[in-house]
């Protein structure tokens, strides 16, 4: 592996940062793939440069709804800045072993097996905590030091391991570790108040419509014609206007309408009288309920009447 400089108008394909430099990394592995057109909102981005930088912490905390980009963002940071990257996916039955290690067999002798975070301490990668708010409390509080920069001391061996530079940690959820007041988030957990202070915090909303025209323009190229995707947009702000005043159980997220798009694109639907609600049905409301998708289907009807 080594260090090069990297574009970065060229690498997140905004000409505004055309000719800013930014360090990165070359042949490093377990780099992500690339999300070919993927869309760096800039505010965002910004706020993960600095982060990646570590000027003001190593540790950034990701929040927002479901579906809204933020797992995919800290990945598709390292996949352009070529650094290594893993993601671990977590849930309240996620142990100590899962993310330090633990004493094992290794060539017939009882060793110690580095977990994800420690290899990431040690290799200087970037460890992501997927829905990292579901984590016990208790599981998380061993992070404290770590997410401040400090070493981490095993005690199964003893050994203290010195943060590597380029260590970094990205915690997503969809609260900010603080519980969930909608009742939507009910495997959350509320998190201790001392390693939410270590965190840089951010939220991540879904995109404006223009960005997520883009996304979806993207994605499907010609195969869907801008009125469909202007169409789909439409219809996803309205079910977030719908659920934020109670009348939804749950939006439509910018991954739901790629989801619909792709349903669309395979032309599954295309003898069903409604085309566009079938894959609306199939896609997202059928897992709502009948009196939801019912004014799903209603909603979808009176965006047909507006455009």
């Amino acid at each position: 592996m080594t260090t090069t400089t990297v574009d970065l108008g060229t690498a997140f394909g905004i000409p505004a940062l055309a000719g800013k430099m930014f360090p990165g990394k070359v042949g490093a592995e377990g780099v992500p793939d690339k999300i070919q057109n993927y869309v760096f909102r800039p505010d965002l981005l910004r706020k993960g440069l600095l982060w990646m930088a570590g000027v003001a912490g190593r540790s950034m905390y990701l929040s927002g709804p479901a579906g809204s980009g933020k797992t995919s963002f800290p990945e598709q940071l390292a996949a352009r800045l070529g650094w290594s990257c893993v993601t671990l996916s977590c849930n309240a039955r996620t142990e100590r072993a899962d993310i330090v290690g633990y004493l094992g067999l290794e060539n017939g002798a009882t060793a110690f097996v580095d977990g994800p975070l420690v290899r990431a301490l040690r290799n200087g990668q970037m460890i992501v905590f997927d829905e990292g708010d579901a984590l016990p409390p208790s599981i998380t509080i061993i992070l404290n030091r770590v997410l401040e920069g400090s070493a981490l001391v095993i005690p199964e061996t003893g050994d203290t391991i010195q943060p590597h530079p380029d260590f970094r940690v990205a915690f997503t959820g969809n609260t900010r570790g603080r519980g969930d007041e909608t009742g939507s988030f009910r495997a959350r957990q509320v998190q201790d108040a001392a390693v939410l202070d270590r965190f840089l915090f951010t939220e991540v909303d879904y995109p404006t419509n223009e960005e997520e025209k883009a996304i979806l323009a993207g994605k499907f190229g010609t195969d869907l014609p801008d009125e469909i995707l202007d169409l789909l947009i439409r219809f996803g702000t309205e079910t977030r206007s719908a659920y934020r005043a109670g009348e939804l159980s749950a939006p439509l997220s910018t991954r739901g309408l790629v989801r619909i798009g792709e349903i669309l694109r395979s032309r599954l639907f295309d003898s069903q009288p409604d085309p566009i609600w079938a894959a609306v049905s199939f896609g997202f409301a059928d897992g709502l309920g009948k009196d939801e998708g019912d004014a799903l289907c209603k909603l979808l009807n009176t965006v047909k009447g507006a455009t």
